[in-house]
């Protein structure tokens, strides 16, 4: 797993803010996910990997949950919400926000649908820096977090 060459732009996976982060511990994932049984296996398999990874199924709660754990990266499931207008995913951006401290980064991936429920350009708009479309593999999200987190 860890010699996978994975190119991070096709119609599956595509990073649109390549952002990297210099950080040797922690690293804490929150996937906020509309299944918990798939949210908690993707932070079960992450935490395998060393990283800190918790799942939350209500983007209210993972909203202040994001203020006070400081996570680098959100992996967010676009069925979260009432409307699908991806409103959870700017509330989730604006508390990443809050209390920033300089050099922080992070990145905010949509876990999508397919490319007519969740277009590309509509998940860019939305304020998220790239997207994995369902079902999504959890080597692809740890592909995402290799190149995030550089060594």
């Amino acid at each position: 797993m860890e010699e996978r060459s994975y190119d991070l732009c096709t119609d599956r996976c595509e990073i649109w803010n390549p952002l990297t982060m210099a950080l040797a511990s922690p690293r804490r994932v929150l996937i906020v996910h509309s299944e918990s049984n798939v949210g908690d296996s993707f932070a079960l398999l992450l935490a395998m990997r060393g990283f800190e990874a918790v799942q939350i199924g209500d983007a209210a709660a993972a909203s202040q949950f994001i203020r006070n754990w400081r996570p680098q990266v959100l992996f967010v499931d676009t069925l979260i919400g009432d409307a699908h207008d991806h409103a959870p995913a700017r509330t989730l951006r604006e508390a990443l926000t809050v209390d920033r401290t300089e050099g922080e980064v992070e990145l905010l991936i949509a876990l999508a649908a397919d490319a007519k429920q969740d277009p590309r350009d509509a998940l860019h708009a939305a304020g998220y820096d790239g997207f994995c479309r369902t079902p999504c593999p959890v080597w692809w999200m740890f592909d995402v977090l290799k190149c995030f987190y550089v060594h």
